[in-house]
């Protein structure tokens, strides 16, 4: 993975649109899905730089002002009209919820849409793999690998993990030349 003009957002819609055409969605909407995942994090330029920067862990406090991000996000969104503009807005709020209701704000497996874990475990996987950050080491694409399996049934959707961990190294790692 280079991490020259890395886009991590970008990344992650890549593996998401290739992610939700293994899963059997039909291109158009594969495309959509990747697309609104881009956008995902746009609700962080609302989060301030001394929180979203922080090398080290951050407090119960900033952690609080941190998830805000995914309401910010889905507000900002809110002009865009038609399909594309609900998933956009449902990614970016939803995106850090899981399946067995233990995310940010405790929706539960039948409130989140296929899409939105599509975009969820793209985001984990790129965030994992991404360069070296003063909080956090990039992780080889075999251990994000086995984290996203461990992560199934309680964070993840299973079946969607099934369908991500059958990608080639390839299709998983292609969205990084992409970026």
């Amino acid at each position: 993975m280079t991490t020259t003009n890395y886009n991590e957002d970008k990344a992650a819609a890549v593996l998401a649109e290739v992610l939700a055409l293994a899963y059997g969605i039909e291109p158009e909407t594969a495309q959509l899905i990747g697309n609104a995942t881009a956008l995902h994090d746009v609700g962080k330029i609302m989060i301030p730089n001394h929180i979203r920067g922080k090398p080290t862990k951050l407090t119960n406090a900033e952690f609080a002002i941190m998830k805000t991000h995914t309401i910010w996000g889905a507000n900002i969104l809110m002009r865009i009209p038609n399909d594309f503009g609900v998933m956009a807005r449902e990614i970016a709020l939803l995106h850090h919820e899981r399946w067995d209701s233990q995310g940010y704000w405790g929706k539960n497996a039948k409130e989140l849409p296929d899409y939105v874990q599509i975009a969820a475990i793209s985001d984990l996987y790129t965030a994992l793999r991404s360069p070296n950050r003063p909080y956090k080491r990039s992780w080889p694409p075999n251990e994000a690998l086995e984290y996203i399996k461990a992560e199934a049934g309680t964070r993840f959707n299973p079946a969607l993990v099934e369908v991500f961990l059958s990608l080639t190294d390839t299709q998983r790692e292609e969205c990084y030349a992409k970026t």
